[in-house]
């Protein structure tokens, strides 16, 4: 062959050779070592498709030896990377054992997700740290894969999610996926709940550190920092562990916290954070446990509750009767005039938003359980009857007068609605839209 040709074929050989190169390397990229979900071969073909799921399992048989090999050495590292400190729950023990000890912790993982394998061995340092310093918490975990009834009782959207259980779950508070996932950072997060404790406030200085931290919190405004009130405000900073309690006898840090010099004493305030300004709610009725922790339980929650996957249990057991409004992006207007509503009737009706939009896979099946379609904001009353729920569709003018008439309607009724009622509703359960195939990763 002449000089010539062989310099011809050069560009055909690279060419060859990049062609090769991007299609291996986008095989390796859709079917990455780790075993995917159970439900990624269904997730990944569509109808249109001529390899069905049968075909697929047939033409890889050969390798489902090796495939479960490789599973089960996946799970036996990831197990090892606990540690002994972790208790691994099942079905058949987990309710037991939460009743059983005041504190647990809970890490519903998979143990094909990179981010419970990264958050394992941490996990598992954890836990022997606790254990070591003889913490009444104890840490523990739940394969997902294997559990999956216990991931749909907690509405596990994604892996890992560590729940906090107090008092047999009486308690239920999830650690923030935003938060820090190591060793020190779980252990100072469990011992900050365990040995909570209601913080003395007595300098300017302190109170107004503690007033720009980004949390809920009650001051409470005392006589004595030692008296009977101050033991009633201790009990109940036990039952609320989301929320920073205080307490002071300085009138200056009351005022700071928007108490005002005539209120008489004993006297609480809830602060919550609302850019650029907090919310302050004023407490002056019986100062006894049961009347402050209901008080802390009605204001501590926003006027309006962002609906989350792991509120759903809260929202939908709630006996109060309930407005829900569903907007797609871009209802920022919608979503204003229904909090001036919701302001109005704090404490008398529980006010939740649902986002819609297609990126929103649980917003959008919770609107085609409350019969909403399209994208125009819709809002929705739901309340329970002795006959089961009732929801009935708002179809007035979007209005803060509006809503405010549809919710002093919902208010009178004791059975049936004026308006129709939405009828597309077999059941009323979270878990019969929460998805099951593969869930969020953080």
């Amino acid at each position: 062959m002449k000089k010539p040709e062989l310099l011809l074929l050069i560009p055909l050989i690279i060419s060859i050779f990049l062609t090769f190169t991007h299609i291996s390397i986008t095989f390796i990229y859709i079917f990455p070592q780790s075993p995917p979900h159970p439900n990624f071969i269904s997730s990944f073909f569509n109808d249109n498709t001529l390899i069905t799921e049968d075909s697929f399992a047939e033409s890889i048989s050969e390798e489902s030896e090796d495939s479960e090999d490789q599973n089960n050495y996946l799970r036996n590292e990831f197990q090892a990377a606990y540690q002994d400190d972790v208790v691994v729950l099942t079905q058949n023990n987990f309710s037991d054992f939460v009743a059983e000890n005041k504190y647990v912790m809970v890490d519903f993982y998979a143990s094909w997700c990179y981010f419970s394998q990264q958050l394992a061995p941490q996990y598992g340092l954890a836990a022997t740290m606790l254990k070591g310093n003889n913490s009444e918490a104890v840490l523990a975990k739940v394969d997902c894969v294997e559990e999956p009834e216990l991931a749909r009782k907690f509405n596990i959207q994604g892996y890992p999610t560590m729940y906090f259980l107090v008092d047999g779950g009486a308690q239920q508070i999830v650690y923030d996926s935003m938060d820090e996932r190591t060793r020190d950072a779980l252990v100072h997060w469990v011992n900050k709940k365990v040995n909570v404790a209601v913080k003395n406030l007595t300098a300017m200085e302190e109170a107004e550190v503690s007033i720009k931290l980004n949390s809920v919190m009650v001051l409470g405004f005392l006589d004595s920092l030692e008296g009977p009130e101050s033991k009633e405000l201790d009990a109940v900073s036990k039952m609320h562990l989301d929320v920073d309690f205080y307490q002071t006898t300085n009138i200056n840090v009351a005022n700071l916290f928007h108490i005002e010099e005539q209120i008489k004493r004993p006297a609480l305030v809830l602060v919550k954070p609302k850019p650029p300004n907090n919310t302050h709610f004023i407490y002056e009725g019986e100062f006894t446990k049961v009347a402050v922790a209901d008080f802390v339980s009605l204001y501590k929650i926003p006027s309006v509750i962002t609906f989350k996957s792991e509120a759903a249990s809260s929202i939908f057991e709630n006996p109060m009767k309930q407005l829900w409004l569903f907007t797609s992006d871009g209802s920022c207007d919608a979503l204003s005039i229904f909090k001036e509503a919701a302001d109005i009737f704090k404490g008398k009706l529980l006010f939740v938003h649902v986002e819609t939009s297609t990126e929103v896979y649980v917003g959008r099946n919770l609107a085609y359980e409350f019969g909403v379609t399209g994208d125009t904001p819709r809002i929705v009353a739901r309340y329970s009857t002795i006959d089961g729920t009732e929801k009935h569709m708002y179809r007035g003018e979007l209005s803060s007068s509006g809503i405010k008439s549809f919710a002093e309607e919902l208010l009178e009724v004791e059975g049936k609605f004026v308006t129709e009622p939405v009828l597309r509703l077999p059941s009323d359960h979270f878990h019969s839209f929460v998805p099951t195939s593969l869930p969020q990763i953080y």
